[in-house]
């Protein structure tokens, strides 16, 4: 069999099997953990502000993952509970990411009585009470004087809390489990749709590849098949950026670690930034997620100036210039690979040591260098006949991109969940992620979420691999006249 048909097979047979995937493994609940709102519907005698704090096992409860909502149902003059001294009945409603197990509800900032009619977990209509005889029963409590079950109406009994000192909190007891498949339950319609449009997208892209395979499998071939010469000639392209200069290639390790340095004194001196961001100390999470835009910053430039660098090649006719972007983005690559590793090292002396999910790096780092091939081969072809090209892509990708990203700063920690997802579509964001999850949060790729994102990039890089090479190809007679 013709290797060529041989690899349209195994192609269609992986696109089969990423379907398969679609359908078994993403469920809502995988896609929007955020979906989820805990609700306490109470009255009291002072307005204040009530909080809820969440965290995984093992953990304490910081000020990174809590949630809070003003209560303002008192006043000494207006309507109010005459019988608990309490003021207006209010329905507090608090964002519960469904990914944490634990759950504490704090009784404001001020002593004073709070009751508790309802307390539960709402998603899509469908809901999960806490029981409020447990609340009383509960031992993990703080600063509680008193909590009693008074019998109600017809509507239940509720539960009376009085307070004795700042900070009153108590531990609320849930079955995570249940509260998933439930919450599963509610939306396995919006699942369904979300499936099946997420294959129909999927399999639209692959039935483009099959239709334009052969054009488009070209140029990796041809990458393969000059692998050695490509090689050479990144390693002399690398010696080459620093011929002349007093320290040669040191530069290529000197101007990011300044970058670095800058950006860790602007953020942790200048603007104050706290040592620890989410989870994650800031030091290593601003060099674990920065290195992989030094390599793709670097990559895109060289690649997009990889033809008018090397006119002289272009004007052979018996050189193959299908290599060049390459050589580009592989010169890029022994760089990163040193701050891989550097990163590796520091993550470990600052107690993130090396596991299984470690070895994701190499995954990540082949997800950065498809995605900014396929990049250059656009940007390669079109510069030779838009100069300004090189230009737009230095300020208005890189310089602004880093911003975007993000990498200097917390987005889960800024943005809503909504402009979370808009920033989710910027494909770099996925590596950058990566890179973090694999040497510091241990995340797969594979869970959850991520598996999600995994194959949306996927499908960009693709679409943006395949769009580059059939520029490419197609302007390809013309970059010796022009240059």
């Amino acid at each position: 069999m013709d290797k060529r048909k041989a690899l349209r097979i195994v192609f269609i047979l992986f696109v089969a099997l990423i379907n398969v995937i679609i359908f078994w493994k993403i469920d809502w609940s995988d896609i929007d953990v955020k979906g989820i709102s805990f609700v306490v519907e109470l009255a009291s005698d002072k307005n204040d502000t009530y909080q809820i704090y969440y965290s995984h096992p093992g953990e304490n409860f910081g000020e990174g993952t809590h949630s809070d909502v003003k209560y303002n149902g008192w006043s000494s003059k207006g309507s109010k509970d005459e019988a608990n001294e309490v003021g207006v009945r209010k329905k507090l409603v608090f964002s519960f990411p469904a990914d944490y197990e634990n759950l504490r509800f704090d009784f404001g900032e001020k002593t004073g009585r709070t009751v508790v009619y309802d307390m539960y977990f709402e998603m899509n209509n469908l809901k999960y009470s806490i029981d409020l005889q447990q609340l009383q029963k509960e031992e993990n409590c703080v600063s509680i004087a008193s909590r009693d079950i008074i019998p109600g109406d017809e509507n239940g009994d509720y539960l009376v809390v009085e307070v004795k000192d700042a900070d009153p909190n108590i531990l609320v007891q849930f079955h995570k489990d249940e509260l998933i498949n439930g919450y599963y339950t509610a939306n396995k319609t919006n699942t369904l749709i979300f499936r099946i449009i997420l294959c129909v997208l999927l399999d639209l892209i692959a039935f483009y590849i099959v239709l334009h395979f052969n054009s488009l499998i070209d140029i990796p071939v041809e990458i393969y098949q000059n692998r050695k010469l490509a090689l050479n000639l990144a390693k002399n392209d690398f010696k080459q950026k620093f011929a002349g200069s007093y320290l040669g290639i040191a530069w290529a390790f000197i101007q990011p670690i300044v970058t670095i340095l800058v950006y860790w004194f602007v953020f942790t001196v200048g603007f104050k930034q706290p040592p620890e961001s989410g989870k994650v100390l800031f030091v290593p999470y601003l060099v674990v997620g920065i290195i992989s835009w030094f390599f793709f910053s670097d990559a895109l430039s060289g690649g997009t100036n990889a033809l008018v660098e090397y006119n002289y090649l272009v004007k052979k006719v018996v050189f193959n210039i299908d290599i060049l972007p390459f050589v580009k983005v592989t010169s890029a690559l022994f760089v990163h690979f040193f701050f891989t590793v550097f990163a590796i090292i520091l993550s470990t002396c600052m107690g993130y040591t090396p596991s299984m999910y470690s070895l994701q790096i190499i995954y990540y780092i082949f997800c950065d260098m498809v995605f900014v091939l396929g990049l250059t081969y656009l940007t390669s072809a079109l510069v030779v006949f838009f100069k300004d090209l090189g230009q737009f892509i230095n300020i208005f990708v890189i310089q602004i991109g880093v911003w975007l990203t993000p990498i200097m700063w917390r987005a889960e920690e800024v943005l809503n969940p909504l402009a979370m997802k808009l920033f989710k579509l910027n494909p770099m964001y996925y590596i950058v992620s990566g890179f973090r999850d694999s040497l510091l949060l241990r995340r797969g790729f594979w869970q959850g979420e991520t598996l999600l994102w995994t194959i949306y990039f996927w499908m960009i890089t693709i679409l943006i691999f395949g769009l580059g090479v059939k520029i490419f190809r197609r302007l390809k007679i013309h970059f010796a006249d022009v240059l």
